[in-house]
C-alpha cells in the first residue's frame, strides 16, 4: 500500500533542519529511505503545483497559471477548480488498472468527480460544508455524522486581526487537521485503498500567518515570541498524526511525504502597475482618490498597452486588439512590444538603484503548450523575495514587507512562496539513499504509479524518485 501525504508549503530547510528535532516520525522515514528538495512548478503556486504533481502535465498544458485565471476574452479572473483539470490524474490511472484509490483534500478536487474504484473528499475550494464534497456522494453524510461538518481549510476569520487571533488560528489549525487525519484513518480502515493521498493545508496557513516565528533569517524573527512554540508544536502534532496513520496502514506500507512549494521571508513588494504607469505602459484617465485595484481604477484602455495582476508573482498581460475590448496594441506589433516589456522588466532597478534579480518567464517558451488564457509574461520579483502588488494610486512603486503582506486584504501575511518543496520516500522497495538532489514535482506522480506497479501513461512528465542516489 502507498500513502502519499502532502504538507502544503513545507520547505526542506524547515522540515529537514530547523524543526528536525521535533519531528521524530519524519526523521525515521528519512533514515530508512530517501529525501530532498522537490522543485516546484513555474509558478510555485498551490493550484497548478498539486494538479501537475498528480497529472504528469505542466501548468501550460493544464491551462492553470495560478490560483485564479483569466476568463477568455475578458480581463476578469476566476478561481481554478477541478473542472480545469481535464486529464487523468494518478487515481484515475490506478482506477483504470483495477486499483483502489482515495484522494482526500488534494487541490483542486472541488467539485468532486467520480473515481473508478475510489473515494474522494474535496479540497479547500469547497464553498461550504453543505456543498457536495465526496465521491461517492453518500460518503459525505457518513463522514459528517462521525467527524462533524466538512472542514477542508481553517474557517475564514480564524486569522483575522484581533487580540486573540494567534490562539484562534492555532486552535483552528489543530481542529481542522484532527478532522483530516481522522477521516484518513477511517477511509483507510473501511476502504483499504492501494493508494491513499491526503493534503494538509494547515502548514500553508501557519506559514502565511507566522513565518517570522519559523525562520531566524527573517528580519522580524523574535525568538521569545509565543508563536515560535505554537508553530513548532503544530508541526510536532502533525508528525505524531502522520506516525499514527502509518501505523494503521501496516508494516508493508510505502510512505511518500511531499510539499507543493516552499516558503521564504517576504522582504517587500512592488506596485507593478505603478511601475507600468511610470514606464508609459499603463494610463489612467484620472488619479484615484485612494489606492485601489486596477479593476476599480479609471483605466484609459485605449492608451494602455499592458497591465499586471498581483500575487506571489506578477502576471503581465499585453492589451492587444482583437484579444481585448479597447486594445491598444496592433497584432502586428505584439511581438516587438513583448520583447521590449520583457527586457524592461528584466532590467528593473529597486528603490536604491540596484539591479533586481527578476526572473521573467514567457509561458509560450516555458511549457510544452500554453492552453487557456496564459499571461504574456510571469515575473518573479527579486526571484520571489518580493511580492507583486496590483494596486494603483499609491504614489510609489516599492513597499516594505509589512505593507506588502497586508495589501491582499486578508490581514497580515508573513511569507512568500519559494521554488523548492520537499519529499521523503520510505518503504520496502525504496533504497536508503539518504539526502539526494535533482527531484522534480513531476516525479511524484510517476513514482506513485510505479510503486503501485502500474504503467505510466505516455507523455507524462517526471521520473521515478528511486533513481536518485
Amino acid at each position: 500500500m502507498l500513502l502519499v501525504l502532502g504538507l502544503d508549503c513545507a520547505p526542506p530547510a524547515l522540515v529537514f533542519d530547523r524543526l528536525s528535532a521535533h519531528l521524530p516520525v519524519i526523521g525515521a522515514l528519512r533514515a530508512r529511505g530517501t529525501y530532498g528538495a522537490l522543485r516546484s512548478t513555474v509558478p510555485p503556486i498551490t493550484m497548478p503545483a498539486w494538479a501537475c504533481m498528480v497529472s504528469g502535465r505542466d501548468p501550460g498544458e493544464l491551462g492553470i497559471y495560478g490560483f485564479r485565471n483569466r476568463v477568455p476574452g475578458s480581463r476578469a479572473l476566476r478561481v481554478a477548480t477541478a473542472d480545469d483539470v481535464r486529464v487523468p490524474r494518478v487515481w484515475d490511472v490506478l482506477g483504470a488498472a483495477g486499483r483502489r484509490s482515495a484522494a482526500l483534500y488534494v487541490p483542486p478536487t472541488w467539485p468532486p468527480r467520480e473515481i473508478a474504484n475510489g473515494t474522494m473528499v474535496s479540497c479547500l475550494l469547497t464553498p461550504g460544508s453543505d456543498a457536495a464534497h465526496t465521491w461517492p456522494p453518500s460518503l459525505g453524510a457518513e463522514l459528517e455524522a462521525r467527524f462533524g461538518p466538512h472542514t477542508p481549510d481553517v474557517p475564514h476569520g480564524s486569522a483575522s486581526e484581533s487580540e486573540h487571533s494567534d490562539d484562534a488560528l492555532i486552535d483552528a489549525l489543530h481542529d481542522a487537521a484532527t478532522q483530516h487525519f481522522d477521516v484518513a484513518e477511517h477511509v483507510l480502515a473501511t476502504q483499504r485503498p492501494d493508494l491513499l493521498m491526503m493534503v494538509e493545508m494547515g502548514t500553508d496557513r501557519l506559514h502565511h500567518a507566522m513565518w517570522p516565528a519559523l525562520d531566524p533569517s527573517d528580519p522580524r524573527h523574535d525568538p521569545s515570541s509565543p508563536q515560535v512554540r505554537d508553530a513548532r508544536d503544530f508541526y510536532a502534532f502533525l508528525d505524531a498524526r502522520i506516525g499514527r496513520l502509518i501505523e494503521r496502514a501496516g508494516r508493508d506500507v510505502t510512505v511518500m511525504l511531499v510539499s507543493d512549494h516552499g516558503a521564504r521571508p517576504l522582504r517587500g513588494g512592488v506596485y507593478l502597475n505603478e511601475w507600468l504607469r511610470r514606464e508609459g505602459w499603463l494610463v489612467l484617465r484620472r488619479e484615484p482618490d485612494a489606492p485601489c485595484s486596477i479593476e476599480h481604477a479609471d483605466v484609459d484602455w485605449a492608451r494602455t498597452r499592458a497591465w499586471a495582476e498581483g500575487g506571489y508573482f506578477a502576471r503581465v498581460v499585453l492589451n492587444v486588439k482583437e484579444r481585448f475590448p479597447e486594445g491598444a496594441i496592433e497584432p502586428r506589433d505584439e511581438a516587438s512590444a513583448l520583447d521590449a516589456l520583457e527586457h524592461a522588466l528584466g532590467s528593473m532597478r529597486d528603490e536604491h538603484g540596484r539591479a533586481m534579480r527578476n526572473r521573467v518567464v514567457r509561458p509560450s517558451r516555458e511549457y510544452r503548450a500554453a492552453n487557456g488564457t496564459p499571461p504574456d509574461l510571469m515575473v518573479f520579483l527579486d526571484d520571489l523575495d518580493r511580492r507583486a502588488l496590483g494596486e494603483v494610486g499609491t504614489g510609489r512603486v516599492f513597499a516594505g514587507p509589512d505593507e506588502a503582506g497586508a495589501s491582499r486584504g486578508r490581514g497580515a501575511d508573513g511569507c512568500n512562496h519559494d521554488w523548492d518543496g520537499m519529499f521523503v520516500l520510505a518503504g520496502p522497495e525504496v533504497p536508503r539513499a539518504g539526502r539526494v538532489e535533482g527531484a522534480s514535482i513531476h516525479d511524484v506522480g510517476v513514482s506513485a504509479l510505479r510503486l503501485c506497479d502500474v504503467d505510466v501513461p505516455e507523455g507524462w512528465l517526471g521520473e521515478d524518485l528511486r533513481r536518485l542516489r
